[in-house]
């Protein structure tokens, strides 16, 4: 093959190529154009074009400016992000929905290959300014970069749901703590319109109870309720969100009323035990110690108030009958050693209230009936002759000590038992 007949095929090749080349790419542009032009999408923009054209978004969405604006609004809580209980305040994030009707934005779908939702900018749109009236911390959902779209339907209907985060001032009321709940209330209203503008209604929207999770919070109910205020002579249309907490910490529970009830059994063991016992001071002392920085845990945990915890008040009750606990030993230990006469009238009221305080005394023989009272022992060697006389005024102040602790306990008993149901009422 000579050089010549090589060039002449190589560029016989060239040409088919450039060709082919020119009628698959070059022509393709145009039929790609056509295409798009006839598809969903063009149609899409094609009607975005066509209704904000003379679209004017500070106008109210409505013909007739006469004629009022309804927008439905509900709140649906999604995440209790914290309940500062200091300040009171209750932060919530969750989804803002709002409902209304455009009547400039209104199509026939058969004029847009079927189209009948579309999504739109809000900062193109008229959307209205709801906000939280009584919110603690500025709330701007209508001042975000990554804002939702409003959903537009075809017959004018409006649908927005921006997610937002709400900081609410929430009163609470902690007489029942750790076992307390609170109620929370937001109010939605038009920032800037009037009742004759725009009339605030709530969408009936069935909540369902939830646990938060991260939080010591459960919210049991989320309801919704219309309101209106007519103070100017204008009437201002509110929807008002009534949020339902309840404490669910069950640590907090055990820390506060496990140390109650250690109190309280050992306070009534202590009576059964000699007042020449040791161990009566220790239980007396103890109790009034675990009292006392029981106390200083409320104090630093439940914010100050007008209402005292039940609980609190359980506590100071116990640490001043635990204080009254080591006074009755201290008084019943003092009648055992006392060396003079004990008053008839006590002893025989100790006789006549043996079988219903249980003293185990006063059998039918005097050394069985004093034998019970398990205080005298034998005398050692080389130990002081003890006179029938001293040895019966003993007898007779130990019967009068025991009687003082039986009625001390059976007294602790009662006030324990209605102390205990006062809280567990709660």
């Amino acid at each position: 093959m000579t050089f010549k007949s090589w060039d002449k095929k190589w560029i016989i090749k060239t040409a088919a190529f450039n060709f082919i080349y020119i009628c698959l790419f070059g022509i393709q542009p145009a039929c790609t154009q056509e295409v798009l032009e006839a598809t969903p999408a063009s149609e899409l923009k094609r009607l975005r074009d066509d209704l904000l054209s003379h679209y004017d978004k500070i106008q109210r969405p409505v013909k007739d400016l006469k004629k009022e604006t309804r927008v439905l609004v509900y709140f649906d809580a999604r995440r209790l992000v914290e309940l500062d209980e200091k300040s009171q305040t209750l932060t919530i994030n969750g989804q803002l929905m709002m409902k209304w009707t455009d009547e400039h934005l209104q199509w026939d779908p058969a004029s847009y290959s079927g189209i009948s939702m579309v999504r739109l900018k809000p900062n193109y749109i008229w959307i209205p300014d709801i906000h939280s009236i009584f919110s603690v911390a500025k709330t701007d959902i209508y001042d975000t970069e990554d804002i939702l779209p409003v959903q537009v339907y075809s017959n004018g209907t409006m649908k927005w749901y921006p997610p937002t985060a709400f900081d609410i001032p929430c009163s609470a009321k902690y007489r029942h703590y750790p076992f307390d709940s609170h109620n929370c209330s937001m109010l939605f209203g038009a920032w800037t319109h009037r009742g004759s503008q725009i009339i605030l209604r709530t969408l009936n929207i069935p909540s369902k109870k939830r646990s938060v999770i991260g939080t010591e919070w459960m919210l049991t109910n989320l309801t919704h309720r219309n309101k209106f205020s007519n103070k100017t002579g204008n009437i201002n249309y509110f929807v008002q969100v009534d949020i339902f907490l309840q404490r669910t910490s069950t640590i907090i529970r055990y820390v506060c009323v496990v140390p109650t009830l250690i109190v309280f059994l050992s306070s009534i063991a202590g009576f059964w035990l000699s007042p020449n016992d040791g161990s009566r001071f220790l239980i007396g002392c103890s109790n009034i110690i675990l009292m006392s920085l029981l106390l200083q845990y409320l104090a630093v945990t439940v914010p100050a108030g007008k209402d005292i915890p039940l609980l609190a008040q359980y506590c100071a009750s116990c640490l001043c009958m635990s204080g009254v606990f080591l006074l009755i030993t201290v008084l019943a230990q003092n009648l055992r050693n006392c060396s003079k006469e004990p008053p008839v009238f006590a002893v025989r009221l100790a006789q006549n209230m043996d079988q219903y305080l249980c003293l185990l005394l006063f059998s039918d023989t005097s050394s069985s009936r004093y034998s019970a009272l398990g205080d005298i022992s034998s005398s050692p060697r080389n130990a002081p002759e003890v006179f029938p006389e001293e040895e019966k005024r003993k007898k007779e102040w130990t019967t009068v000590s025991l009687m003082v602790d039986r009625i001390a306990f059976w007294i602790f008993v009662f006030t324990y038992v209605v102390l205990l149901a006062v809280l567990a009422s709660v």
